[in-house]
């Protein structure tokens, strides 16, 4: 038996930490938890708009497609609860001044991108302007799924499913599904902090952990856990009669290999196994999976907090800093590791936020948002239509399964099946 067979068992931490074996009662346990957009091509976007629209940029874009790497990653960044998109990618207009006139960010606070003179990004993430100047940032202004409502719950299910015709499957996890070996891999698909359904398959296996720092094994102390669960692997029955039971006792291998994959990654991420779940600790945990060629190849981080309703400035600072601290130290270690090259990270978030601030110092929920993809090129694509407000929102002007697409061609496989219709690729 090998080394990651013999540390096979999952701990089910308040049900916090899953790995998922796909049916019955051991899938809910461990799951935890078309009309397209508008998207404005590279030729378009980066060139004048008319008064009726908020301008947008002036430079240039590298949008030729790069060569697929050897053993792709997609690392796909949740931020959680509807994140502030005009406060992450700032306006330089009037219009954003007048609507938020306790929240509105200081032009001369901005960060600025070269090339850019309509927009500036939030002080918290100043490093995005290095990504940019090295060709490695494309930003997606005004994205969104047409249907997903203000609801965090049909919201969330439109991004995860990318689908709106009740599909309980995730879109990562038809990816799985298509691309599946003969052997059942837990560790190609793993969910950091939140964001399981999002790899729910019909076939395939994935692991979703809650809160690494409690990802363990249930044993009393002193207890020889490994040969416990081996005992059990070598005595139990099979349980094909209890489709629900088989599951479980045939996901307990799968479930250990997780187990001690993750526990070795987080060590080494971070010796403090008490920490607070963060970006910066959650994104370190799968750079050391990356680095540990699993053949990991979609990891998703989810973080909440971004639901800022009241008091919003301060928290949304403190998100953002410590999202831009784990994307910061992540990339340097993944460079270091000689893992760059083949990974792409993608920030998410299920709706954007009311242009108008409200009467709490926040903001009620929107529509079209913000998302970066970090990575091979750069661009500004869609934007921010401040003067065509659609029930107080801003409209979506680029369908977010554009940004899906192009991490699916970067993955490899059927991407307009997955997705369910052809959408245009950011690269």
């Amino acid at each position: 038996m090998s080394e990651l067979s013999r540390r096979r068992f999952l701990y089910l931490s308040g049900g916090a930490a899953a790995t998922a074996a796909g049916v019955g009662v051991w899938a809910a346990l461990l799951r935890g938890e078309s009309e397209k957009g508008i998207l404005v091509p590279p030729s378009t976007t980066l060139g004048a708009t008319s008064s009726t629209t908020s301008t947008t940029t002036t430079a240039a874009t590298t949008t030729s497609v790069p060569t697929p790497p050897q053993n792709p990653v997609v690392v796909i960044v949740q931020m959680a609860g509807g994140n502030d998109g005009l406060n992450t990618l700032v306006p330089l207009d009037g219009i954003y001044h007048d609507a938020r006139p306790t929240l509105a960010l200081s032009d001369s606070d901005l960060i600025s991108l070269t090339g850019i003179n309509d927009f500036g990004l939030h002080p918290a993430l100043a490093p995005l302007s290095e990504f940019w100047d090295k060709e490695m940032l494309k930003i997606v202004a005004g994205s969104g799924i047409p249907e997903q409502g203000r609801s965090h719950f049909a919201a969330t299910d439109a991004w995860h499913s990318a689908r709106t015709d009740k599909e309980e499957t995730g879109w990562i996890g038809r990816w799985l599904d298509a691309t599946e070996g003969s052997t059942p891999n837990p560790l190609r698909g793993i969910a950091l902090g939140g964001g399981a359904p999002i790899l729910t398959g019909k076939s395939s296996i994935s692991t979703a952990i809650k809160s690494p720092s409690n990802f363990r094994l249930a044993t009393p102390p002193g207890t020889d856990s490994e040969s416990i669960v081996l005992a059990f692997l070598n005595t139990a029955s099979p349980l094909a009669s209890e489709p629900a039971l088989a599951a479980a006792q045939s996901a307990i291998p799968n479930s250990l290999d997780a187990i001690g994959a993750i526990n070795s990654a987080k060590s080494e991420a971070n010796p403090d196994p008490y920490a607070e779940e963060s970006f910066t600790s959650l994104l370190e945990t799968a750079a050391g999976l990356i680095n540990m060629n699993l053949d990991t190849r979609v990891i998703v981080i989810s973080v909440p907090g971004f639901d800022t309703h009241a008091n919003q400035l301060g928290r949304h600072q403190d998100l953002l800093t410590d999202f831009m601290t784990g994307v910061s130290n992540f990339w340097n270690r993944i460079e270091s590791d000689g893992h760059a090259d083949r990974v792409l990270l993608m920030s998410t978030s299920e709706f954007g936020r009311r242009v108008e601030e409200n009467g709490s110092s926040g903001t009620d929920h929107g529509a079209a948002s913000v998302q970066f993809l970090i990575g091979p090129g750069k661009g500004l694509y869609g934007n921010f239509d401040l003067r065509n407000l659609v029930k107080g929102d801003l409209p979506i002007t680029l369908d977010t399964r554009s940004a899906y697409a192009t991490a699916l061609d970067w993955l490899g496989g059927p991407t307009d099946e997955i997705l369910g219709d052809s959408y245009s690729r950011l690269f």
